[in-house]
C-alpha cells in the first residue's frame, strides 16, 4: 500500500490502496515529495547586427 500526502492535508501521511492512489493522482490531489528539477533555459543568442561594409547592387 503506497503512503501518500494529499494537497488537502499535506501534513498527514495516508496509506491508500492502488486504485485509490491512481484516482488521487489522476485528480491532481497528491503532493510530490520532491519538485521536478528545473529544466535550464538556453541563453538567447545575441542579435546579429547588419554590417554596413557590403552594399547591395540596386539600380
Amino acid at each position: 500500500m503506497p503512503t501518500v500526502r494529499t494537497t488537502i492535508q499535506p501534513h498527514v501521511e495516508l496509506e491508500v490502496g492502488d486504485a485509490e492512489y491512481l484516482d488521487l493522482k489522476r485528480q491532481g490531489l497528491l503532493v510530490e515529495d520532491a519538485p521536478p528539477p528545473a529544466t535550464p533555459v538556453p541563453a538567447a543568442a545575441p542579435a546579429k547586427t547588419p554590417t554596413t561594409g557590403a552594399k547591395s547592387k540596386e539600380s
